[in-house]
């Protein structure tokens, strides 16, 4: 199906209003004008309570908003809203989630075509907050990119697991992608404002928000094959034959149990560990299928290959682990506390950076 014809500026302008005036209780009016000083907003919009308290939502309209561009964007709708007497509002036919993060984070207020809006008012008392769409359903062309699938997974760990300053060579021999695939995700994380250059080497300006950007887009659930089975004698057991010895196959210990090497949170019931074969693996290891109440599940990357095998650790046991951000990502995307366990490791992370990213 071919996209939408994109809407023109004004279209956009009279979206947002409209949106705008839309979301307000009865009893409340909004009226919109647009200033004639071409260096000042694109549109104002006056509200007005019940109580005949009012204020001035001064918008500054875009058509696309790429997250690099926020700070310039604050300062100068900011700028406006000081000079207008208002409150400042960012709008744009389209704003990435990212995007909106970064603006509710400076405390300025947003609104996209799609209903994406966020309203912030202190005086008259205001707050109101609607979701639109995640995906710019006006995009042409190629899309603008996302951390999906093994090259993406392959340069991000890279970029998570190393503190460097990279010259491009280095992290496409590092990550093992190809040279495009790297400079289509350092393009990508530019925009995001996640990757700065400077002059030949690109460097990673957080790496937290790095990980939880892949974990948003590339979940593990949707990126590896999974099967649950049952070891008789327990899971330390288990744990303990996978130890000291080499299989002849990769094979990586993530989840809570990996976790609780560096953050240990509660106690884990079943062992989450990638091979590169859940079949050869559950043959070796004498495992039998069990779904109702398993304490082994084996996960089969399916499109990021040995990704999840980089940079594994020994745990204190002896068996392998995964890399920290690599256990991390995959309890963020798990069910039940594993999402809570994993913010407690990302702590553990922020605290202890230079025991697990490598110079």
């Amino acid at each position: 199906m071919a996209p939408a014809t994109v809407p023109t500026a004004a279209e956009v302008e009279r979206r947002v209003a409209a949106l705008v005036g839309e979301r307000f209780p009865v009893g409340w009016a909004a009226t919109t004008d647009t200033p004639g000083d071409l260096s000042g907003p694109d549109l104002a919009i006056t509200i007005k309570a019940p109580d005949g308290r009012s204020t001035r939502l001064v918008v500054q309209v875009r058509q696309f908003v790429e997250r690099r561009d926020v700070p310039r964007l604050v300062g100068q709708v900011r700028g406006w809203a000081v000079r207008c007497g208002g409150v400042p509002v960012v709008a744009a036919r389209y704003l990435s989630p990212s995007v909106r993060e970064a603006l509710a984070n400076e405390g300025v207020s947003y609104v996209d075509a799609t209903g994406n809006l966020r309203i912030v008012v202190n005086d008259p008392a205001v707050f109101i907050a609607d979701r639109g769409e995640d995906r710019d359903p006006w995009r042409q062309g190629r899309p603008r990119g996302t951390l999906k699938g093994e090259p993406a997974a392959r340069v991000t760990r890279a970029l998570l697991d190393y503190r460097r300053d990279w010259r491009a060579r280095d992290l496409i021999a590092t990550a093992g992608a190809s040279s495009g695939a790297t400079y289509r995700v350092l393009d990508f994380l530019q925009r995001e404002d996640l990757v700065v250059k400077t002059d030949d080497r690109y460097v990673l300006t957080d790496w937290e928000r790095l990980l939880r950007l892949w974990s948003a887009d590339a979940p593990t659930p949707e990126t590896t094959r999974a099967m649950a089975f049952i070891e008789p004698r327990g899971v330390d057991h288990f744990l303990a034959t996978l130890s000291g010895r080499e299989w002849g196959f990769p094979c990586a210990v993530t989840g809570s149990f990996a976790a609780r090497e560096w953050a240990p949170y509660a106690p884990a019931k079943a062992a989450y560990v990638y091979v590169s074969s859940i079949q050869e693996a559950a043959e070796q290891w004498a495992l039998r299928p069990n779904v109702a109440a398993p304490n082994v599940i084996l996960l089969e990357p399916a499109s990021v290959r040995d990704v999840p095998f980089v940079n594994t650790v020994a745990s204190q046991a002896g068996y392998p682990v995964a890399a920290p951000a690599q256990v991390a990502v995959d309890l963020l995307s798990g069910p039940g506390r594993e999402p809570a366990e994993g913010e407690f490791l990302i702590d553990w992370m922020k605290a202890n950076e230079g025991r697990w990213r490598r110079e």
